[in-house]
């Protein structure tokens, strides 16, 4: 069979792969849970710190280093999640932040809202509301976010203020500790965080409440607190990603069956890991060699196994025989199986096949619904195309204001209200998000009704 025989659909890092012989769907795993070197247990031991430079020890963020990448590859490679993250977004910014006094009422506390035309004015003056969009969007994934506080330069002359805040994209942050010192001391901020070492630093104090003026530029880290761990909260959606895995195959494998019902017959999986240490194969390879490394070096190899893949699946020699009987080895001598992937048969009988990955999707969005902490009618999923009642999203929109608006607006706005308070310490103020009361449409004046109303 000739490697030109090999057609390669991709989808990301996933693909179809169709040959004369046969259909396969074909998917790269991020974390694969049943390799022993990158299970549950494992990849929750953030603790060890490593040594950096200049005095500090780098803090990783996952067991790799690679918890933003793991998030992110992930989910967006799920047709479904993006979404539900967009509208969890959503759900907390209602209808905009806002400065408001706590006030009591009959001895309860209440939100005023008002208007500060100085205070807004300083808000402006760092473009706010994107600023509070890229942190909602960081702590609806990380439970965490980073923002870069920049110190005034008119403390020269006796007034100490905050200038501005910048955001700080999680992929470029982590934290650091001297090495004395158990707490994390400092941030370190990278644009190229590969394994341990990024090329290129710079390391920022963290904000310290008791002196916030002391250095020109800090980084306030704010984050909801994970039982028993420390330094980084452990994402809620970190336990849903095997479930989210799973969703994102269903496609790929309805897509080869699609593309050819009687030939796809194999689901194949590796792991992300076996390709990052490909690649460093090949570069090491072409350092000795004194070539230049090219990513199609790493597209080459990715053919040529997938050439041996389908030769050892659809020879006749082979015929009747499925993965747990067959394998296939790599130049070293390891099999494909002790490098973590698994070939898995797709049963020919399609209708009670489709229904059956039908059923695993349905369960994988049950599964993240709960990990990301709002109703699925309130993120757009439903049971097999169903429409959730008017009353049931009312009642999980109710509940949602409850009790899923104050800690998560607590930890987005951590660091800019410390800001306000800071920089106008009279005026009593906070920045919070307002949200409007849902009412049913019944319940509603006929000019306020939504059908009235369509913009």
């Amino acid at each position: 069979m000739k490697t030109d025989d090999i057609q390669i659909e991709r989808y990301g890092k996933h693909a179809v792969v169709t040959s004369p012989a046969s259909v396969f769907s074909y998917q790269v795993e991020e974390i694969d849970y049943d390799n022993p070197r990158s299970g549950m247990t494992d990849y929750h031991s953030w603790s060890t710190s490593y040594h950096f430079q200049d005095g500090l020890e780098l803090i990783p963020y996952g067991m790799y280093n690679d918890m933003p990448q793991l998030l992110r590859n992930t989910i967006y490679r799920n047709p479904n999640i993006p979404g539900v993250m967009e509208k969890k977004q959503q759900l907390l910014w209602g209808q905009g932040p806002h400065l408001f006094k706590t006030v009591y009422k009959d001895g309860k506390p209440a939100r005023e809202w008002t208007e500060d035309s100085t205070v807004l004015s300083w808000l402006d003056g760092f473009d706010y509301k994107t600023y509070l969009l890229n942190t909602i969007q960081d702590t609806n994934f990380a439970q965490s976010n980073a923002s870069m506080m920049i110190k005034a330069k008119s403390g020269r002359v006796g007034v100490e203020r905050i200038h501005s805040l910048e955001h700080i994209n999680p992929m470029w942050f982590r934290l650091a500790k001297n090495k004395e010192s158990v707490e994390a001391t400092h941030g370190l901020v990278s644009d190229a965080w590969m394994a341990f070492q990024p090329n290129g630093y710079r390391d920022y104090p963290l904000f310290n409440p008791a002196s916030p003026f002391k250095a020109p530029r800090s980084i306030f880290y704010s984050k909801l607190y994970s039982y028993a761990s420390d330094y980084y909260p452990i994402p809620t959606i970190l336990g849903a990603l095997e479930w989210i895995n799973r969703a994102t195959a269903v496609p790929l494998i309805l897509k080869a069956l699609s593309k050819n019902s009687v030939n796809a017959k194999y689901h194949i999986t590796s792991p992300a890991q076996f390709w990052d240490r490909k690649r460093e194969q090949i570069e090491k390879e072409c350092e000795v060699a004194g070539k230049e490394y090219n990513e199609s070096m790493l597209d080459d190899y990715e053919r040529l196994l997938f050439k041996t893949i389908i030769a050892t699946l659809t020879s006749d020699h082979n015929a009747g025989k499925i993965w747990h009987t067959k394998d296939i080895y790599l130049e070293d001598g390891q099999s494909l199986k002790q490098a973590g992937w698994t070939i898995n048969p797709i049963d020919q009988n399609v209708k009670d096949f489709v229904d059956t990955q039908i059923s695993i999707a349905n369960k994988a969005d049950s599964a993240v619904s709960a990990a990301v902490g709002i109703h699925k009618s309130l993120g757009g999923i439903t049971d097999q195309g169903k429409s959730d009642s008017g009353s049931e999203q009312l009642y999980a929109y109710t509940m949602f204001k409850l009790i899923g608006v104050r800690i998560p607006e607590e930890v987005v706005m951590k660091a800019i209200n410390t800001a306000i308070k800071l920089n106008f310490p009279k005026s009593g103020l906070q920045l919070g998000f307002y949200h409007e009361e849902a009412q049913k449409q019944e319940d509603q004046s006929s000019k306020d009704r939504l059908v009235n109303n369509p913009s």
